[in-house]
């Protein structure tokens, strides 16, 4: 692995030049997350909207190889920045580089990890990829130690004007807070995930089913979990061969929960709010990407 990664990096440095440069972010807010204040109440009100924005700049040194960099942050993950180096051929894709935890606790400013991504491909018919990205040194001992963990999973093939994805998708912060005890959250989405196009026409369009859990666990105090099931839509329109503009929205179907109380032994099912802001849980996405070389095109 280790000459795979020198191999790719000294490929990308030396004709890294001469090549095409995409940039853009995303900007999203919603209130389909856990309060971000842990409570003893077993009321989800949804009025809270907690958002995630990303940033990126990818360079392309030829036809299979570039750098990908970027920052986001995220409602789970928090702070990360982050530097890729991609090899990509007909048959298979692999995608590794370090990541930075920044500024998530005062105890603990910068965090180094590790991202990985390897991508099968079966030309036309299907694909199989697997992602992970881990913070190096996995140990919780002081008060702001944080570890930073997401997976992936996706199984995908092609039908018609379609891209069929079965996806499973895990992200994790654990931290030491203050009182020197340790707070996990969790994520996990199972979806089922379908890109429709056509050529020559200017715009994409992904549906998505999917079951989410979040499960944030205080040590040996409670444990709360929102489960729902979402149907999600991102639209990727492109006015100009340079420009993409793209807005998503993720809706809840179905909405459960339970709060745990380790210390009493008990556990009671969340409430939801029968009115809005809280009937009506949500993520909402909203985002732009950039071909500047085609800019004067």
């Amino acid at each position: 692995m280790k000459k795979i990664i020198l191999t790719i990096i000294l490929i990308t440095a030396v004709i890294l030049p001469a090549a095409a440069i995409e940039t853009g972010g995303t900007f999203s807010i919603g209130n389909n997350n856990l309060p971000a204040v842990p409570s003893t109440s077993t009321a989800f009100a949804g009025d809270e909207y907690p958002w995630g924005m990303s940033l990126f700049w990818k360079k392309a040194a030829n036809d299979v190889s570039g750098i990908d960099v970027g920052f986001y942050k995220d409602p789970i993950l928090n702070n990360i920045i982050y530097t890729n180096f991609y090899y990509n051929e007909d048959l298979f894709n692999i995608s590794v580089g370090p990541f930075f935890g920044v500024f998530n606790t005062a105890e603990t400013l910068v965090k180094s990890g590790i991202s990985t991504s390897i991508r099968v491909n079966i030309p036309g018919f299907a694909f199989a990829q697997f992602d992970t990205q881990s913070t190096i040194g996995g140990r919780l001992v002081a008060a702001g130690d944080y570890i930073q963990e997401a997976n992936n999973i996706s199984l995908g093939f092609y039908v018609y004007n379609a891209i069929c994805t079965l996806m499973i998708n895990t992200k994790s912060y654990s931290a030491i807070t203050d009182a020197g005890t340790s707070q996990t959250e969790d994520f996990t989405e199972y979806a089922f995930v379908t890109d429709l196009f056509q050529k020559n026409v200017p715009y994409t369009i992904a549906l998505k089913l999917a079951y989410q859990n979040r499960v944030r666990t205080l040590e040996s105090t409670s444990i709360r979990s929102l489960n729902n099931v979402i149907l999600g839509t991102d639209i990727s329109v492109s006015p100009f061969e340079f420009l993409s503009l793209i807005i998503g929205l993720e809706s809840g179907l179905y909405s459960f929960g339970s709060l745990e109380n380790l210390v009493a032994d008990s556990k009671d099912l969340l409430s939801f709010a029968s009115e809005l802001p809280g009937s009506f849980l949500f993520n909402a996405t909203l985002g732009v990407s950039v071909d500047l070389d085609n800019i004067n095109n």
